[in-house]
């Protein structure tokens, strides 16, 4: 069993924290974390302990260490975390839930984040520091690059190029071979089926609010 160490105090590093202690071959032995970030001794059971001394305590020829940030600046924080661990001489794991459809012979990066319900079809590429969340599909022959987020329940199409450093929101929809440029920002539930260059941002208006409040449309309808 690895034992590793997870950057982050966030609610991401909670929930890598959840997975995997709870299914993996994993065993987190440590949080850390910037040390003026640092606001506890301790999380779930854990030491926290500063980035600039965790070689210290932890060495990296008998840890490794998973870099759980979040989307921030369109992932770029993480990828600069991933190379500060790279270069302190920590390997960097990837976790593929069991409750997942990983595809034959599926080859993710380092430091990769695959939920449960993710399915990935034959032929599929995945990346250094992608994080596929739950009930992610991601469409044969497709390529997602590096230090990518797809929120829960995208979809993308076959044969279909995800550039490095994008971030896709909730139930987004990337269309049958296309090429989406890097970094570039899909918001919640939006459709994408031509071709967008880097750094293009889409955004789908939400739903209108309707002028009726829940209790007086319950009275119009069937369903009180």
């Amino acid at each position: 069993m690895a034992q590793v160490i997870i950057f982050g105090i966030g609610k991401t590093a909670e929930v890598v924290h959840g997975y995997l202690s709870g299914d993996s071959e994993h065993e987190v032995v440590a949080f850390t974390c910037d040390p003026e970030y640092r606001t506890s001794d301790s999380l779930l059971g854990c030491p926290v302990v500063p980035f600039d001394v965790i070689e210290e305590r932890f060495p990296p020829d008998a840890f490794s260490m998973f870099i759980a940030v979040g989307y921030h600046d369109l992932n770029r924080a993480r990828a600069a975390k991933c190379a500060e661990a790279k270069a302190k001489g920590y390997a960097l794991i990837s976790y593929v839930s069991t409750r997942s459809f990983p595809g034959p012979g599926l080859q993710t990066g380092e430091n990769c984040l695959v939920l449960d319900g993710v399915s990935v079809e034959p032929e599929a590429e995945i990346g250094d520091d992608v994080f596929l969340w739950s009930n992610v599909t991601v469409g044969h022959h497709s390529h997602i690059g590096d230090h990518v987020w797809l929120a829960a329940g995208t979809t993308v199409g076959g044969g279909t190029t995800v550039g490095s450093n994008c971030f896709v929101g909730l139930g987004a929809t990337i269309g049958h071979e296309i090429t989406l440029g890097e970094r570039c920002f899909l918001g919640a539930g939006n459709l994408v089926t031509k071709d967008a260059a880097p750094a293009s941002v889409f955004i789908e208006k939400d739903t209108e609010l309707f002028r009726l409040d829940s209790e007086r449309f319950l009275g119009l309808t069937k369903m009180k």
